[in-house]
Order: structure tokens, then sequence, then C-alpha cells
């Protein structure tokens, strides 16, 4: 099996990034335990090679190369915690490919939306649909979405991630 980990890099904050980094690659390995698989992600697999690139160059090169792990994935497991442009586009890449999506995410990185209110040109008041206040109501959406997964501590997220895969898997089967 090829699984490939979506997550944001860009918006996590400063204080934060090298524990999430960190967080993304303990991921990637309790998915890599599991025989015949094979995990990808962009903090190995793309982005330290971009750096030998032309500014010009490195958009382009960013797209491809995270594009076709997520058209190889038999998987994509998406770490959701942050908002990322980037992983949206991931998530409709397998959407469209008909690739199941995992979507896990925290608000133990203190990230969780406030409830939101809004005016329409008439003058009614509503509420923002923010879904969950972590993730955008419309990724939840997506129909290749086959299971979230909120976590509240990252320390736990082995036993976690590993009943949510067989979950999946057993569904898949039935």
């Amino acid at each position: 099996m090829k699984i490939y980990v979506a997550c944001s890099l860009t918006c996590v904050p400063e204080d934060l990034f090298m524990q999430y980094s960190e967080h993304i690659k303990n991921i990637a390995t309790v998915l890599a335990q599991e025989s015949n698989t094979v995990v990808k992600y962009a903090l190995k697999h793309s982005d330290p090679n971009l750096a030998s690139y032309s500014k010009a160059e490195r958009p382009s090169l960013c797209y491809e190369w995270d594009r076709r792990m997520v058209e190889e994935a038999d998987l994509v497991v998406a770490e959701a915690s942050f908002p990322s442009t980037g992983m949206g586009i991931e998530l409709q890449i397998a959407n469209d490919n008909n690739t199941p999506i995992l979507l896990i995410y925290s608000d133990f990185w203190r990230n969780r939306e406030a409830e939101k209110f809004y005016r329409t040109d008439d003058e009614t008041r509503h509420q923002l649909q923010i879904g969950s206040g972590i993730v955008s109501i419309m990724v939840q959406g997506l129909p290749m979405v086959k299971q979230e997964l909120l976590y509240v501590n990252p320390a736990t997220i082995e036993i976690e991630l590993k009943d949510a895969l067989t979950t999946m898997y057993r569904q898949a089967n039935e």
C-alpha cells in the first residue's frame, strides 16, 4: 500500500513548527509500520529537494512532485490541524482520483476558531459554517473523506491512527 501524508506547513505558527514537523514524521513512521506500506510526505520527499532549484522553478516542481505523490497513493492521511491551500489542492486531487482520505486533526495546537457571524445584504444575521472550528467544512464534505479523527494529544496518535485505519480497512472490505 502507498500512503501520502498531507499536511499544512506554511501556516503553522513559528513556535510550533519544529514540534509539528516532528509530529508529521511520527505519523509517517506509525503508518510505515504496516507491512508492505510505503509512506511519502513533503517534508521528506519533495521540500528538501526544492532548495537546489531556482526560485522560479520551485513552484512548478513542488506542484508536480506533490501531485505525483498524491496520484500514486492508495490512501491519503491528511493532518489538517492548520489551514493550507496546498493541502486543499492535494485533497481535491485525491478526491478526483477516488483515493480514500483519512482526515486527522487536533486543537492541541491552540487553533480552534471561535464562532463567527455575518450579515447578508438583506441584513439577516447568519453564523458562518466552520465545521469543527479547525477544518473547513468544505474539506469535511469531500466525498472521499472516509473517516475523521479528532485527536486530543499527539502522544496518543499512534493508537488512534491504527484504530482509524483498522476501521477504514474493515469498511472498505464490507
